[in-house]
Order: C-alpha cells, then structure tokens, then sequence
C-alpha cells in the first residue's frame, strides 16, 4: 500500500509540471495579449481613436452621441474603465467638469491625460484633431499610424470638396439664416450667411421676441438647431417666422451613417441643402398664391368698377328718357 502511494506521488510529481506550464504560458500569454484600454470622453475623440486603432485597443467613450457632455451622468462602468485606462482623451470643454472628479474617484493615478481642444466640426478643425490624435497614439502604443493619417485626411478633403461644390450650385451665399451659437462656423464654412446665432438653453421672451423680429427683416430661410443641446427653439422661431427648422449633430453616430467626423459634415450639409431646397419650394408656392391673391383681388376691383360704370350707365339712359 505504502509501495503504492509512493508511486502515486513520485507519478504526480513528474505530470505536475506537464500540467501546470500551459496553464501557466496561457496565462502569460493572455497578459501579453492583453489591449490597451483607452478612454474618450466624447465620440468626436472616440471616432478617430477608433478608426487608428481598430481592433488592438479596446476604445470606451463616456458620453452618450446623442448628450451633450454638460448631461453625463458617471457610470461604475466607466469607472472601472477609466481604472485601468493607458490614456484618456478629452476636449477641455466646459462640460466636462466632472472629469476630474471621475477620475480621482476611478484611483487610476497613471492614466495619460491628452486635452485636444478647439473646434471640430469643420475641416480644418477635423484634420486638427485627426492629426494631433495620431501623433499621440503613434508615441503612447508604439505603432506608426502615417498611413492612417494621410488617409483619414483624404477623406475630410474629399467631403469637403464635394460639399463646397454642392454648396456653389445652390448659391448658399445669399441664403440668411440664424443658428444654434454652436454650429455657426460649419453652417458659416458652408457659405450661408448667418444673421444670429442664439446659445444653448432657455432663452428669455426678449430674447426670441428679436429673434423673430431679425428673421422676418432678413427673410430668413432657415432656423438651425444642435441636436445635443435640445431643439425646441429653433422649432418655436421657425413656426413664427415661416423658415424651415433643421437640425445638425456635433457628435459622430449620434444619427445613422455619421460613425466618422467626414461622415458627419457630409451628412450635416446634406440636412442644410435638403431644408434650403424645402424653403424655395415653400416660396415658391407663397408666391404664387400671393400672385394669384393679387390677381383675385384686381379683379374684384375690376368687377367693382364695372358694376359702378353700368350702375351709372343705367342711371343715364334713365334720366335720358325722363
């Protein structure tokens, strides 16, 4: 029996180690395979980080596409992620006044921090952030994104190019409009010529009251809202001032078919070329039926006169006879 046992030993022993080195090497290996995690805290960072890294970095954006960042609510999700985070990207915006906050609580006290900051939604601003995006990953994961850059950079130009040329036929620049303050320099880049702008919230009777007014002297053709800072002023002044509501995104994917910054403008130009076409055919339609009023009303005009000229005819012939 004891015989046994030995055996039985001295056998474990000499499989312990056939046993154990796989499970060891794959767990190793696991570790070395291991992605680097890297947080954005808007998809106009996240698009880009994710279109250089695709596959080997997991990618967490905090807020939602469709928020504006002032309305992120912190999620132990993104704790987590931000706890174990090579890097974070962030705008240094005023809405993003929690990030501090968020992260001291995350304890991750290593996490590269990149501000990349201005504005985004043009081309010279998307080909900033494209740029300025690459250089950081080229350095932070070791890995030469040239390439990429040169690409993603034709892609803006290509969207740009082909907006401007859409933007010349329509002859945008004499097209007035008012705006939501943050899409003045797109909806301005495009060509059309904003008349005001008004910024984010509620904003006060005076307020829409001269809004209206502006409209109105300045024929405005269309009213242009920001989707993630709420729509319901540029409703309000478009039904008061027979202008053509739309509404742009400042966020990628926050609407289908906008997952890049080139995807967004072009999508973005295309709701302002869609709304102008709307407003000329609405104007035409006004002026007809103003035309046809007019002509209503000459001929009711004629028609007066005749009758007052066959009164008085008939007032003649009467007293001719008397």
């Amino acid at each position: 029996m004891k015989r046994k046992l030995k055996a039985q030993i001295f056998l474990a022993i000499l499989i312990l180690p056939a046993i154990l080195t796989p499970i060891l090497v794959g767990k190793a290996n696991a570790n070395e395979e291991e992605k680097p995690i890297i947080v954005c805290t808007t998809n106009v960072l996240g698009s880009i980080v994710k279109q250089y890294v695709g596959n080997q970095a997991d990618v967490v954006i905090l807020v939602n596409p469709g928020l504006c960042p002032a309305d992120y609510d912190m999620k132990p999700s993104d704790l987590y992620a931000i706890s174990k985070a090579k890097v974070l990207f962030y705008h240094g915006i005023q809405g993003e006044y929690w990030l501090n906050n968020t992260i001291e609580a995350s304890g991750n006290t290593n996490i590269t921090r990149i501000m990349i900051s201005g504005p985004w939604n043009t081309p010279e601003g998307a080909k900033k952030y494209i740029k300025w995006i690459g250089g950081n990953l080229s350095q932070i994961l070791g890995i030469d994104f040239t390439e990429k850059v040169n690409s993603m950079l034709s892609e803006i130009d290509t969207a740009a190019d082909n907006i401007q040329s859409m933007a010349q036929s329509l002859d945008v620049q004499s097209v007035n409009v008012i705006c939501m303050l943050w899409q003045k320099q797109f909806v301005s880049w495009v060509g059309f010529n904003v008349t005001a702008t008004y910024p984010p919230g509620q904003l006060s009777a005076s307020d829409i009251e001269n809004l209206v007014q502006t409209a109105k002297e300045k024929d405005v053709a269309l009213i242009i809202d920001n989707l993630q800072s709420g729509t319901e002023v540029g409703e309000a002044l478009s039904e008061e001032c027979d202008a053509v509501h739309v509404v742009l995104t400042n966020f990628p994917e926050a609407v289908p078919n906008t997952a890049t910054l080139a995807e967004m403008m072009e999508y973005n130009a295309n709701q302002l070329f869609d709304a102008l076409e709307k407003w000329k055919s609405t104007s035409e339609l006004r002026s007809e039926a103003s035309n046809m009023k007019t002509q209503l009303m000459i001929f009711q005009i004629v028609a007066v006169i005749a009758i007052v000229l066959a009164v008085v005819e008939a007032v003649l012939l009467y007293v001719k006879r008397r």
